[in-house]
């Protein structure tokens, strides 16, 4: 598994609780995945939205947020998210100054913005997280920090991907993030013909997917039972890892695209969605996130040297979003890129998100003294190098001033 995240009503109950059930529920854990034989990279903490009357008290977010690192630090738990519901009619500048010098500060916080339900989206919403975003890149000399943010769109409480992520709820609750991508990468390399068609790969796929998705639900529910902590469910997205071989790009070419973003793309990506599906109809486990396919560029080798032979592109990605991709994520911009573009990017993925009903996010990395296809070089081994991608040309945006909330007539 990639993460057991655990949903803390951290503003509602005792921190001295909280602690206390946090540090049962992972030890239950370990000893659970011992008797299964599995294992998590991580544990992390997801926060629900910070309550309206502390974000117009800034200094509540440092106390808060304190208590959040006593919990982690007790728990072994590594990182944690904090969501700001932007749909609300509130001043967030003080807030968001405040959370702009705290996240620098707290490399292990996420942040989620969140600027549309399941039925409006909050076009103030977006220029605030547009604005927020490209003020974070500015403060760091390559837009590492960004990495940590990101703006959400329908997203569900408790998905366990960060940093989309939430709690709602008055109890404490766990979500699982699964790691399918290299089984089902294996899964199609097993395959005893050299050049197999395409339903065969996408059996196998399926297949892989289901016993994955079956152990982890079990150990999920075993957990509830043992722990009498809810389960909300599990998240068997195709998400890619940065070792070279969790490559989502890589399963997409086993499926006989290449570069990935070439035509054929959005056709392969409806066959690992039609299979993730299946798979998760089949086992019956219960679900939270996304369960889609994470077109990460940054954090995913074959994805970001598509994107170096300029392969992808802004649309495209929100074109894959249509078939169960998740959104814009970990793209590398242009350190010089108008808020407004930004913000269009962000309205663009929300009405997909609202519009299909379907979870979506926007994780856009600006990087400082870097234009249009130069190179974005972090030297860290979790994220690869891959070339700055165009946002596009703005003639005039879309006015987000005068009004905020937006709906769909029918």
């Amino acid at each position: 598994m990639r993460a057991i995240t655990i949903g803390l009503p951290i503003w509602t109950s005792s921190a001295t609780e909280l602690s206390e059930d946090v540090i049962n529920l992972e030890k239950l854990s370990k000893k659970l995945m011992s008797q299964s034989n599995m294992s998590a990279r991580t544990t992390r903490l997801t926060l629900p939205p910070m309550p309206v009357d502390m974000m117009l008290q800034p200094s509540a977010l440092v106390s808060t947020m304190s208590l959040v690192q006593e919990i982690a630090s007790k728990a072994g738990s590594r990182w944690y998210c904090l969501p700001i519901n932007l749909m609300h009619e509130i001043d967030y500048e003080p807030i968001l100054n405040e959370l702009l010098s705290y996240i620098i500060k707290d490399q292990k916080l996420f942040v989620n913005l969140i600027v549309a339900d399941e039925s409006k989206i909050s076009l103030r919403g977006a220029q605030i997280a547009a604005k927020f975003i490209i003020n974070l890149s500015r403060r760091s000399f390559n837009g590492f920090d960004n990495f940590r943010v990101g703006v959400s769109s329908a997203c569900v409480a408790n998905t366990p991907f960060f940093p989309f992520s939430r709690h709602d709820g008055e109890r404490l609750c766990f979500s699982l993030a699964l790691e399918t991508t290299l089984d089902c990468i294996d899964a199609v390399e097993r395959l005893s013909v050299i050049n197999p068609a395409i339903d065969e790969m996408q059996i196998a796929i399926k297949d892989a997917l289901l016993k994955n998705i079956e152990q982890a639900n079990q150990f999920g529910v075993a957990l509830e039972q043992i722990s009498l902590v809810e389960y909300r469910g599990l998240d068997a997205s195709y998400a890619p890892f940065p070792d070279g071989k969790s490559s989502v790009g890589s399963l997409i070419e086993k499926l006989g695209v290449s570069p990935v973003g070439a035509s054929g793309t959005l056709f392969a990506t409806s066959i690992l969605t039609d299979a993730l599906k299946a798979a998760l109809l089949e086992s019956k486990a219960r679900c939270s996130g996304f369960n889609g396919v994470m077109y990460s560029v940054l954090e995913d080798n074959t994805l970001a040297s598509s994107n170096n032979l300029t392969s992808l592109s802004i649309e495209k990605l929100a074109l894959f979003s249509t078939l169960c991709g998740c959104g814009i994520d970990m793209v590398p911009i242009a350190g010089s890129v108008y808020e407004e573009s930004i913000t269009s990017i962000i309205l663009d993925i929300s009405a997909l998100a609202v519009r299909l009903k379907k979870p979506l996010g926007v994780r856009v990395v600006p990087i400082p003294n870097k234009i249009i296809n130069e190179y974005a070089t972090f030297n860290l081994d979790f994220l690869c190098d891959s070339r700055v991608m165009n946002t596009g040309v703005i003639d005039k945006a879309i006015n987000t001033v005068n009004f905020n909330h937006w709906v769909y007539l029918n």
